[in-house]
């Protein structure tokens, strides 16, 4: 599906804390309910606080950036950038449930590859949860191909994180 809007695309500021927060909260809710609600919100009040935030907002190698429809926020990616081995890495990617499947998660990736591409990188790479089908199978139809998995901890709750890159060059 298509909007009938445009996507805009912006980096963020302090002043988007509290929405970035509801998108995350609210998408972490829709898409992780193989994850205990309170182990979501555990993990979220410890590393999305407003002095965490703060720190990926000043953090040099790190950025955000929020994708806007009808000037309404919708959608959150976290890029940090690893210079030295010349990789962009996706940290974070959120459509709120709703407004899924209308190309903001790709416009979000796209600049994202944008990005890569100015740096003369020649891969994107991002983390999925195994558990996350939907997201990992959409990854994989975008072609990105997961090679490691590592163990994730959200609260109490260990699962496993799939590690995997896209050519982009």
């Amino acid at each position: 599906m298509k909007l009938q809007t445009e996507i805009n695309i912006r980096e963020w500021t302090k002043s988007d804390f509290s929405i970035v927060k509801n998108i995350l909260l609210t998408t972490w809710k829709d898409t992780y309910s193989f994850i205990p609600i309170k182990d979501i919100e555990k993990y979220f009040y410890e590393f999305y606080s407003d002095d965490r935030l703060k720190e990926i907002l000043i953090d040099p190698f790190s950025s955000g950036i929020l994708a806007e429809v009808n000037s309404k926020s919708v959608g959150w990616m976290k890029l940090f950038d690893n210079y030295v081995e010349k990789k962009l890495f996706v940290s974070s990617l959120y459509v709120l449930p709703k407004f899924q499947g209308f190309g903001i998660g790709k416009k979000l990736l796209n600049h994202a590859y944008s990005i890569a591409e100015q740096k003369k990188y020649n891969k994107v790479w991002l983390g999925v949860m195994k558990q996350n089908t939907k997201s990992l199978e959409w990854y994989i139809k975008l072609g990105f191909e997961f090679v490691k998995e590592e163990p994730f901890q959200m609260g109490s709750t260990s699962v496993t994180h799939l590690i995997g890159y896209k050519n982009i060059s």
